[in-house]
């Protein structure tokens, strides 16, 4: 094991002390429907339906998948678990649902 420095903070983590690591899973919603403007095929679906050769591919796929970890000490764990997007005071929805996660 090696030290580590807060990804939030920057404050150094050295062997033996307490850090979290906060694992995000960024997951398309696609609902299987695709709007259409005016004059057809909105731009974003034009982009992924045109020549594949314009088509980055790990852009695409950040697109649909990402995975991110950040390591924390306890201190920013604490203000990221009260409040991941710094919204301040406003509240944020949380949803014990888990099975809507993933359709």
């Amino acid at each position: 094991m090696s030290d580590h420095f807060c990804d939030r903070c920057g404050e150094y983590l050295p062997e033996g002390t307490m850090k979290y690591t906060v694992h995000l899973q960024i997951i398309s919603d696609f609902d299987g429907v695709i709007l259409f403007d005016g004059d057809g095929i909105d731009e974003a679906a034009r982009q992924i339906f045109s020549s594949p050769e314009g088509i980055d591919e790990k852009e695409l796929e950040e697109e649909v998948y990402q995975e991110l970890c950040f390591t924390l000490c306890g201190t920013c764990k604490k203000r990221f678990a009260k409040d991941p997007f710094s919204r301040g005071s406003r509240l944020f929805r949380t949803s014990k649902n888990f099975e809507r996660l993933f359709h």
